[in-house]
């Protein structure tokens, strides 16, 4: 199994780059109160921040909202997930602690103001590709398992090249069920984004933390993995 990034990718949006985090043998059936605590910190920082006002001129969401603009995806109607979470949080809603990966996911997020998800490893079939959609592959929303959509081509995908199953459309807006993670989770792979004018440099060092708290609160092995123009895959 590859995980990878096509280079047209790169050639739209100079600059980016992904950390992939490897990770395997975790717990994620037990819900941790230290980590919830940190969840309810990392909430009550962003709620007080006067940063996110306006949150559509915050420039590290003005940025994810033009790339999204840029391949046709309108950022008002498909918000980027950073931008979808800042805004609950900041607007007074609080996040539930779905599960340890997703909390910590949630507390990546709101500590360094990115893009971090993941998908379940043991639910691919193929390669794992970060592309742009041909426009035929069949994408199952998160928690409607019935349903089928297919992304417009030319939109930015997380696509399962052996299934030809999106896992996550419009680059990081909506997660799929294909690759959902759940208390049975133990193998994972988790997306960091550095997309300019966030540095790669934070976006390792939001990796680094990300790995601390997978290994403290799941009891997980955690290899940190950097995909940009030069190196753009990493085989499994």
């Amino acid at each position: 199994m590859k995980i990878k990034i096509a280079p047209e990718i790169f050639e739209s949006f100079p600059g980016y780059v992904r950390h992939v985090l490897v990770v395997t043998g975790a717990d994620n059936a037990k819900e941790s109160p230290e980590l919830a605590a940190l969840l309810s910190e990392a909430q009550t920082r962003v709620t007080g921040d006067a940063a996110f006002a306006d949150l559509k001129a915050h420039p590290l969401i003005a940025s994810w909202r033009e790339a999204f603009q840029s391949f046709g995806v309108n950022p008002n109607k498909c918000p980027p997930s950073i931008a979808n979470l800042i805004k609950r949080v900041h607007g007074g809603k609080e996040l539930p602690y779905v599960n340890t990966l997703v909390a910590i996911f949630n507390v990546i997020s709101m500590n360094h103001i990115l893009p971090a998800g993941g998908d379940d490893l043991d639910k691919v079939k193929g390669d794992v590709c970060l592309t742009l959609a041909k426009g035929d592959e069949n994408y199952t929303p998160l928690g409607s398992p019935d349903q089928r959509e297919h992304p417009a081509p030319g939109e930015v995908i997380l696509l399962d090249t052996g299934a030809g199953e999106v896992f996550c459309r419009a680059w990081c807006w909506k997660n799929g069920d294909a690759s959902k993670i759940d208390a049975s989770t133990t193998r994972v792979a988790i997306n960091i984004d550095a997309l300019p004018p966030k540095s790669p440099s934070e976006g390792e060092a939001a990796s680094r933390e990300a790995s601390d708290l997978v290994k403290r609160f799941c009891g997980a092995s955690v290899t940190i993995h950097r995909l940009d123009a030069i190196s753009a895959e990493i085989e499994l």
